[in-house]
């Protein structure tokens, strides 16, 4: 039985808002009510915890990805795509992304950091340092992949990219500095909190679509998984190209 990518997307959205509703009902209540009492501060539902549901859905949802783009970096591979390599090194930074996550290797680095460089302000949480440079890094390994592919696909990979890292980093950056001004307890961090987790979730979550709207008949837009779609003729008008562009990174574009 084939799964239905669009009945996934439904199931991540739902799963999305109620974490996120949970979050944003954690933090009126403590900045209400206050942790004495019965239910303590609710840590579970803490948007800023690890070890809390919006950290463990926050991994599931790197992992869908890196799943995701394992398998259509396998189809990319049997279409002799030679830029399968590209979508399978995005699968392998997913992965690992999923699992830094869950398991918060990147705090290990902020005290050691500081100590050697002595790191305040916006780079307080000093694994933010890295963390840009590896971004930058990765972000030139992957242009040609993001160049090849149809302009509305490749838009969609980029504004989620923005947006989850303007969370990650940019409202991280803003936190670490409210932090380090003594303002970790005031609601403007609180408001910080909130605006990164949610765009995480967001860029996270327009990420995934972009990629499942791939096993869509009615969406799919590169070559490998666009060229079953029927000409309005009866022909299959990507049948006849892709074999022409095999091996050559070039992706013809679905219509619209």
């Amino acid at each position: 039985m084939r799964t239905d990518p669009h009945f996934i997307k439904q199931i991540l959205l739902a799963v999305t808002l109620a974490v996120l509703a949970a979050g944003f009902a954690r933090e009126a209540f403590v900045l209400e009510i206050g942790t004495h009492t019965v239910l303590q501060d609710l840590r579970q539902f803490h948007l800023d915890s690890e070890n809390s549901v919006p950290a463990w859905w926050s991994s599931s949802l790197m992992l869908v990805a890196a799943m995701v783009l394992y398998r259509l970096g396998a189809e990319a591979k049997a279409a002799r795509d030679r830029m399968w390599q590209l979508w399978a090194l995005l699968a392998v930074a997913f992965f690992f992304l999923s699992m830094d996550e869950a398991a918060s290797f990147h705090e290990g680095v902020i005290e050691p950091l500081k100590a050697a460089f002595g790191f305040g302000g916006i780079f307080f949480y000093a694994w933010v340092v890295p963390a840009v440079l590896c971004l930058g890094g990765f972000g030139l390994l992957i242009l040609p992949l993001l160049r090849q592919l149809p302009p509305r696909l490749s838009g969609r990979l980029v504004l989620s990219g923005i947006i989850f890292v303007g969370g990650a980093l940019g409202m991280e950056m803003v936190g670490g500095w409210l932090d380090y001004s003594g303002l970790r307890a005031s609601t403007f961090y609180v408001l910080a909190v909130t605006v990164e987790e949610t765009a995480e979730f967001v860029g996270l979550l327009l990420f995934n679509f972009a990629l499942l709207d791939q096993f869509d008949p009615a969406r799919a837009q590169i070559g490998h998984r666009a060229r079953g779609v029927a000409s309005p003729t009866g022909g299959d008008t990507r049948a006849a190209a892709a074999p022409a562009m095999a091996g050559t990174g070039q992706y013809p574009v679905a219509a619209e």
